[in-house]
């Protein structure tokens, strides 16, 4: 298969460095994916998609780019791996991680999507491939697969694959051999590892093993392909600190004589909580020390907090009030025209934009005016979108996944999708319609609000269609407008489908405009979305919360809302 691999870096080389892809060595991007599949018709897995997100979530607080998508079918895989490969770049750090059903072949392995039929399977070379062309300084694929199913035929397991220079590929069993029913001890075992602070994934690799092979007795063998390259630390020193206490620091000790630095640094992230009261601070130091020296304390306090309402954290952060406070909005909504999306009259205001609780990216909180603007009610829906295309204003139809078109908010479409529609909406009621800009959004969807979500510091239950929001589990879009309003009368701010906005993807706001204006840069490929979508976690539907992804790129969880001047 090594001629293969020459052949395809031959074909996609030149193509990557077109579009970017081919960087310097120097250039340091942490990249991952995560595809977890356990809806499977004929052999559905318990737990594929637990583990999946747990993976996600300690990628992300490792601060890689994370690239997630559950339940699958093939086109939503090609999807994500499409998405994950863009952002690939030479030297790169990169995981990815896989939970599903697998099978072999013609001497391959395929990842068998929730089409339930071999079929509907996607060649693991499509991951490999475009790993081997941007050629990453450390990169691990962990297939958490193996398990038998009705399309393996009478092969088992997985075929091993040859070592590659950069790329470890790790199997919870030895190839050839199908995976204990119900063994996720390599997947526990590899998130136990990966949330040290500073561990190299070649030890953390190491033990896996080790636990593996100690807990099962040897009769479940963790396989190598090759040990990954030096440099794959998933949870930097400090990492978890800095993301669970936000804009709280936490100052590096001085070096005590007698004292390692481990313990130096578990003193250090104990004193900046000692005296909080807040449950899940607890929890980020048990999550870093799981057997530090404050462990039994930490779970006392963080089971005793948790009880009861999180009181104000240990030490105060000051927060700028804002200028003027935006009043609930009045109008009553109105359409353009026959088919319009319905519009509410969002009034002028200021506020403070930003969050100091959570990603580097959504800080620092800033001072923005608002000018007043219309924004849509509800998200752009299918049937908005289909007369778009029957009066030939737009030319892609996205498939609706088998749920029904109507009222369900259109998803499946991309940035340069959203613009086509907005233009011939503009041409077609003589107003200037456009996105959002990502200040405009967030002051529309907190609408007077300070709270970390809408309607309270806290999840409520039936406010939102995300992952975890409700106590029936829905798993797609539902009917736009089907969850309570926020303040100014707009529906489906957080959840059901995340929204394009006009802003160019920043790392920080330290450029951001603060005149409502959006943020853009010449021949930017990455936009900004926002409030997060059914598939994703609560962390996704704060006000504050912002992701990004390639602007002409098109993923089953992404629409848009449409705004219009005054």
């Amino acid at each position: 298969m090594a001629w293969l691999r020459v052949l395809v870096a031959v074909v996609l080389l030149p193509m990557l460095a077109a579009s970017g892809l081919a960087q310097q060595p120097n250039e340091a991007v942490r990249v991952a994916l995560v595809i977890a599949n356990e809806a499977y018709q004929q052999a559905p897995i318990s737990g594929a998609l637990q583990r999946g997100r747990t993976v996600a979530q300690a990628l992300s607080v490792g601060g890689f780019d994370v690239v997630t998508v559950e339940n699958a079918d093939r086109n939503a895989l090609r999807q994500a791996i499409a998405g994950f490969a863009s952002k690939l770049r030479r030297g790169a750090q990169v995981v990815v991680f896989y939970s599903g059903h697998a099978v072999q072949q013609r001497n391959r392995n395929f990842l068998v999507s929730t089409q339930n039929s071999a079929e509907g399977a996607v060649d693991l070379d499509e991951i490999v491939d475009p790993l081997i062309v941007a050629r990453p300084a450390s990169a691990l694929i962990f297939l958490d697969a193996g398990r038998d199913n009705p399309w393996q035929g009478k092969a088992k397991g997985l075929l091993p694959l040859e070592p590659m220079d950069g790329i470890a590929v790790l199997f919870p069993t030895a190839p050839g051999k199908a995976l204990p029913g119900g063994a996720d001890r390599a997947v526990e075992a590899w998130l136990k590892a990966i949330r040290t602070p500073g561990l190299e994934m070649a030890q953390a690799l190491k033990q896996v093993r080790e636990t593996v092979s100690r807990e099962t007795r040897r009769n479940q063998q963790v396989w190598l392909s090759a040990e990954p390259p030096k440099g794959l630390v998933i949870t930097p020193v400090f990492q978890p600190v800095a993301v669970a206490l936000g804009s709280r620091a936490v100052i590096p000790p001085p070096q005590t004589p007698g004292v390692t630095q481990d313990a130096a640094y578990d003193l250090a992230f104990w004193e900046s909580i000692r005296n909080s009261r807040n449950a899940a601070e607890y929890r980020a130091y048990l999550d870093a020390y799981p057997n530090g020296r404050f462990a039994l304390l930490a779970r006392t306090r963080e089971q005793e907090y948790r009880a009861g309402p999180a009181a104000p954290a240990s030490t105060a952060v000051a927060v700028a009030a804002p200028p003027a406070v935006p009043q609930p909005a009045t109008s009553v909504p109105q359409r353009d025209c026959a088919g319009c999306p319905e519009l509410i009259a969002i009034p002028a205001g200021s506020f403070q934009m930003g969050s100091n609780d959570l990603y580097e990216f959504e800080k620092p909180v800033h001072p923005v005016s608002i000018h007043g603007f219309y924004l849509g009610a509800r998200e752009v829906t299918f049937e908005e979108w289909d007369l778009c295309i029957d009066q030939g204003g737009c030319n892609f139809r996205p498939d609706d996944r088998g749920l029904g078109r109507g009222k369900r908010p259109v998803t499946d479409i991309h940035w340069n999708d959203a613009n086509a529609y907005l233009t011939w909406l503009s041409a077609r009621t003589g107003k200037r319609y456009r996105l959002p800009t990502e200040s405009e959004w967030e002051y529309a969807a907190r609408a007077g609000t300070t709270t970390v979500y809408p309607w309270g510091q806290a999840l409520e239950k039936e406010r939102a269609n995300c992952v975890g929001c409700n106590d029936q589990k829905r798993g797609n879009t539902v009917p736009a407008g089907q969850f309570p309003a926020n303040a100014f009368g707009l529906y489906d701010m957080a959840g059901n489908a995340a929204e394009w906005v006009a802003d160019c993807w920043s790392e920080s706001y330290r450029s951001a405009p603060r005149d409502g204006s959006a943020y853009t840069v010449g021949g930017c490929r990455e936009r900004v979305l926002r409030g997060g979508s059914f598939n994703n976690d609560p962390r996704y539907l704060r006000s504050a919360a912002r992701f990004k992804y390639e602007a002409d790129v098109r993923f089953y969880t992404n629409g848009f809302r449409v705004a219009r001047d005054r």
